[in-house]
């Protein structure tokens, strides 16, 4: 999805770390430039790099460890002498030189000009030890800020996880293929499915990770809200190593195995549905089964496969107060915290700012501003890596995931329309009510007109959605239009 790309400087000795900073640069949605892929026999060398150097690198990223030290003669001094070049004519406060060490090494002292060198010019990250994964979501952010193109910084835990599945063969995404691949194997189809869930719902149901009733004994608001911060990474670490296999079940999954991921979805929310307990921890507790309805939605939409698309929302039927309805019917961003402040606070520290007292409090008495739909933002953020390979561009993905959540908002006001004793909803309405303000056609409206167009041959209808009545579908999307011109009015 990037234009520019990021130029790794290495030594071969050090191969097996610039493997794994490679893939979660592109998990990050990041190119790399890499010789030993970009190089082909009877290049030139030395232009080679120089132009790639010179004329495509959103940043030259620098990497060392102690095998340069024990080198008479290495090409990557030549590299970082063409890169000291390049840095030379780049305004004084530029960020495109960074450095990251795999070991206790020394950086060389080339000389940058102007009084500067590299090693002590130039802050590095350690990309080794307990700090690995925190050093790592650093230097990806500081090359989002290179770039200014993030949509916010991306979880490390689905950064790994995402690498870790790429890189990796024997693993549970692995797993999972193979019995995708061959439909007689049902029931260890079912088994692995079963675990999968037993694992999520055995995670949520960790009281000491995710406490419900307990609030901590905290005496006032900011620790509480601080620990909830908290509590929604731990969250988004407890689902990422599932979401590769949601996104391979809703894009891959035959009929025979729609039972199974519906299965999978109703567990995990039923568990996100706490009726007791603290407003704040219970609410949030929904989080983990949204991100996964979302990326098994996004999953789904990549291959225009609506079961599965149905089988992950709609048939994921769970019961609230003796109602049985769809997960997605009831839940949402606004279901997971209503408070814009609260999650805009949860979105920022994700992004590595400090949830200080200042930022709590500004805020709160909006003398900082909040984001509009905080929590579909941050979930638009965390399934970009696990979606890079999916989309040409990141405007493809940001359709997609638009047209994702305007079919959970009419799944919702289907319910609301035709479920006995169901008045809740309207949870949702993310992030496409403020993306379409002016100049382009909303996605609702969208996907109304294809609905019109199409008639019952509309491709959600046949596969049984909204009941596979026209009219249900129409009313469904006519009200989330009717609701998203509303809330666009609000904010503009």
């Amino acid at each position: 999805m990037a234009d520019k790309h990021v130029f790794l400087s290495y030594l071969r000795e050090d191969k097996e770390h610039v493997d794994a900073l490679q893939a979660a640069l592109e998990s990050a949605d990041f190119t790399v430039w890499r010789d030993t892929k970009d190089l082909w026999p009877g290049d030139n060398w030395e232009i080679k790099i120089r132009e790639a150097i010179n004329n495509g690198s959103l940043t030259f990223l620098a990497c060392f460890s102690t095998a340069l030290g024990k080198r008479e003669v290495s090409y990557q001094y030549a590299e970082l002498m063409l890169a000291a070049e390049e840095y030379r004519l780049r305004p004084m406060d530029t960020s495109w030189l960074m450095t990251a060490r795999f070991d206790e090494c020394e950086i060389p002292p080339v000389d940058l000009g102007g009084g500067r060198h590299l090693n002590k010019t130039i802050h590095r990250v350690d990309l080794f030890g307990a700090q690995y994964v925190p050093q790592l979501t650093r230097l990806i952010t500081a090359i989002h800020r290179v770039s200014d193109a993030s949509p916010g910084v991306p979880s490390p835990a689905v950064l790994e996880s995402v690498a870790g599945a790429r890189r990796a063969e024997g693993n549970d995404v692995e797993g999972l293929r193979a019995l995708i691949r061959n439909p007689s194997l049902t029931m260890d189809y079912d088994e692995h499915i079963s675990v999968l869930g037993r694992n999520l719902v055995g995670q949520m149901q960790d009281r000491e990770r995710f406490p419900i009733a307990d609030a901590g004994n905290v005496e006032d608001g900011k620790p509480l809200i601080r620990a909830w911060v908290a509590r929604m990474t731990e969250y988004e670490v407890a689902v990422a190593p599932a979401l590769e296999q949601i996104k391979l079940l809703a894009m891959y999954a035959q009929r025979s195995h729609a039972q199974g991921l519906a299965q999978l979805m109703k567990v995990v929310g039923q568990e996100g549905i706490q009726t007791s307990g603290i407003n704040l921890y219970r609410h949030s507790h929904q989080y983990p089964a949204l991100i996964l309805t979302y990326a098994a939605g996004l999953g789904a939409l990549v291959k225009n496969d609506f079961d599965n698309f149905r089988a992950a929302t709609i048939d994921a039927v769970i019961t609230i107060q003796g109602v049985r309805l769809p997960f997605i019917a009831q839940s949402g961003g606004f279901a997971v915290v209503d408070e814009n402040w609260i999650g805009s606070l949860f979105v920022r520290a994700s992004d590595g700012t400090e949830a200080s007292d200042d930022l709590i409090d500004g805020l709160k008495s909006r003398r900082i501003g909040s984001l509009h739909t905080p929590i579909s933002d941050r979930i638009y953020t965390l399934l970009a890596p696990v979606f890079q390979s999916s989309f040409v561009n990141d405007d493809d993905y940001a359709q997609a995931f638009d047209r994702v959540e305007v079919l959970f908002d009419a799944i919702a006001e289907d319910a609301r329309l035709t479920i006995d004793r169901f008045h809740g909803g309207q949870r949702g309405y993310g992030r496409y009510t403020w993306r379409h303000q002016y100049g382009t056609t909303p996605p609702e409206q969208v996907l109304l007109a294809e609905l019109t167009g199409a008639t019952k041959g509309w491709t959600p209808l046949l596969a049984g959605m909204f009941g596979g009545d026209l009219e249900r579908a129409k009313a469904a999307l006519e009200t989330v239009c009717e609701n998203a011109k509303y809330l666009r009015s609000r904010r503009y």
